[in-house]
């Protein structure tokens, strides 16, 4: 969770909305389990339904017992509860996130929006556990009545939930498709303390989440024994930030990645879901995990090195410019990780306002939504508004196709990647088309971390795998750059990518700070929630892309950290209406920040690899 304060006029107001929404998100579910209103007939129960009826049964009486001790005004026993009913919870988590994904979001947030008709929350709005952790863990108050209300919404939850699980048909398969998600989330959310930064209770409710899916598997010995050990080790080494991840990953995840992967191939092959990591690879960690393609438009052919390349050639022609001067690496240097070293980029046009930073474009085609303020959702659209913005290239895709039909070996290439008669096959989509290509091509996730989580540790320093540590533990960095890809896209659906606040002031000071005056992502929704909002870029080739933030302001990494050190922009003094990121100080010591710049520097890559 990462709200420093609860907005709790708000959150009663998401509890009634919660509530009146039971019977929509009833029929979500019912959709998600292919069942129809006119042919709801109960099914055989299956081995791994009986589990999961059990868990639920288990984490309705946790949550009982939880309002009960609510009622009794005593820190000890209600913390007690608390963590005997997330316990619950976790272990129901793995069919529970594929089952009931609303139900598991309210239980233990992040909320989800629940209807395009209501106002927009706080981003990251805490929901069930969360709101309860605050108040147990947080010192919030808002009173045992409201505390309890939201257990009760909670156990409505459940109930409801129940009471449709004779629907369910969970088969095998569908088991061992919800274990690989559920050790994704292990290792990138549930060990970065995502949603447990009151109660430090991260590292055992992971352990917790195994021992649950364990309940599932008996009938796969390998399995089973995998899961066993990865639960122990972290049953045994409870400290969150103490804990060797790197070991974690790469002597018990792992390993009960390929088991579960072994014991899938049994079965028929996956549904054929468009995912951002590919439902053949076992791990998110090997090569070719991730499809690059998922997040094209429908109306963009796959890539080919034809098609690359003509997208390359266009990259470096400044014809696409209205001037005629500005290529696409004016800003976008391959020499620079496809930046251009400056604070913000200059525009095209003299005595126009500066635009914002200038982004790498390394791994660009793993984020679903693009620019600091999300406004594009595919390289294809990103290329048109970049062509068409009067500060960054002047014209626009058409335009520029107009000037590239007179180039006879263009009309060529264009005809033979994307078909047509070479007299029409220049036009503007088939430049974004080809940009985009291009742009989507520019993956690299071969650094020494990469090397590292595959099993050669010895590609990181010492210094660097505490850095990993500190990362993903004291320094709460992995709650918003998550795994492995670190940017904000949230694993393990990788579908959502929420921006967040954290409070960048107009330059880099560390008192009396002021908040730099850029909307974000309100200038493009109006939601004043989102006010100072942008998107979580990935920090992947960081040591070479600064300067950094949207404007520029931090000109070397070691100002970034100390900036995170002190609570974002709050911690400088600024006014930060909604900062999602705590504004109370991390207390890194020099040596830790050290540590930890040592890591950013290991996810260098710039060395394009297939799929």
């Amino acid at each position: 969770m990462k709200q420093r304060g609860l907005p709790w006029a708000l959150i009663a107001g998401v509890m009634t909305a919660v509530a009146v929404t039971l019977f929509a998100v009833t029929h979500r579910f019912k959709s998600h389990a292919g069942i129809s209103d006119g042919h709801v007939r109960p099914r055989a129960a299956t081995a791994a339904r009986i589990v999961f009826e059990q868990q639920l049964d288990s984490l309705a009486r946790a949550l009982a017992v939880l309002d009960t001790s609510l009622a009794q005004h005593s820190p000890a026993p209600q913390r007690a509860a608390f963590r005997a009913a997330r316990a619950a919870y976790r272990r129901a988590e793995c069919l529970l996130a594929v089952y009931g994904p609303t139900f598991a979001a309210e239980l233990n947030g992040p909320l989800p929006e629940t209807s395009e008709d209501l106002p927009a929350g706080p981003l990251g709005a805490p929901a069930g556990f969360q709101i309860l952790e605050a108040v147990l863990f947080g010192g919030e108050s808002p009173g045992p009545d409201s505390a309890r209300a939201t257990v009760r919404a909670m156990s409505d939850g459940v109930r409801q939930l129940r009471s449709l699980t004779t629907y369910l048909d969970i088969q095998p398969a569908a088991v061992l498709d919800a274990l690989r998600m559920e050790i994704a989330r292990v290792v990138t959310l549930e060990l970065a303390g995502f949603d447990t930064d009151r109660s430090g209770d991260a590292v055992t409710e992971a352990a917790t989440a195994l021992t649950g899916a364990r309940d599932l598997v008996p009938q796969w010995a390998p399995i089973d024994t995998a899961l066993a050990a990865a639960a122990a080790y972290l049953a045994a080494r409870p400290g969150f930030e103490t804990l060797d991840r790197l070991a974690f990953i790469v002597d018990y995840a792992n390993p009960a990645w390929r088991a579960t992967a072994a014991a899938r191939a049994s079965f028929p092959a996956p549904l054929p879901l468009r995912r951002l990591w590919r439902q053949g690879a076992a791990t998110l960690f090997e090569p070719g995990a991730f499809d690059a393609s998922v997040y094209a438009p429908d109306f963009a052919p796959a890539s080919s090195p034809g098609l690359i390349a003509l997208g390359a050639t266009l990259f470096r022609d400044p014809r696409l410019s209205a001037s005629g001067t500005r290529a696409c690496t004016f800003c976008h240097d391959p020499a620079r990780a496809f930046t251009d070293g400056r604070a913000r980029a200059t525009p095209i046009a003299p005595h126009t306002k500066a635009t914002r930073n200038t982004p790498t474009l390394w791994n660009v085609a793993y984020q679903p939504a693009l620019f600091d303020d999300l406004r594009a959702g595919s390289l294809e659209l990103q290329a048109e508004l970049v062509l068409a913005s009067p500060v960054e290239m002047g014209g626009g895709a058409e335009s520029a196709a107009a000037r590239l039909r007179d180039d006879s070996t263009y009309r060529d290439r264009f005809a033979r990647e994307l078909g047509g008669k070479p007299d029409s096959a220049v036009t503007g989509r088939a430049i974004r088309i080809a940009l985009a290509a291009y742009v989507r091509s520019l993956r690299a996730l071969n650094s020494p971390f990469d090397r590292a989580t595959r099993g050669d540790t010895a590609a990181l320093a010492p210094a660097e795998r505490r850095g990993f540590n500190l990362f993903m533990g004291k320094a709460r960095c992995g709650t918003c750059h998550f795994l492995p890809l670190f940017n904000g896209t949230m694993p393990p659906d990788f579908v959502l990518s929420e921006p967040e606040i954290i409070g960048v002031p107009e330059r880099a000071v560390v008192r009396q700070a002021h908040l730099d005056p850029d909307p974000g992502r309100e200038g493009v929704d109006h939601e004043a929630t989102h006010q100072a909002a942008f998107k979580v870029p990935t920090v992947r080739n960081i040591a070479l892309t600064g300067p950094y933030m949207h404007n520029g302001a931090f000109t070397t990494l070691a100002s970034v950290i100390d900036f995170y050190n002190r609570g974002g922009g709050a911690g400088v003094g600024a006014r930060v209406p909604g900062q999602t990121l705590p504004a109370h100080p991390l207390h890194l010591t020099s040596g830790e920040q050290h540590d930890l710049l040592a890591f950013l520097q290991v996810l260098t890559d710039t060395v394009a690899t297939p799929d």
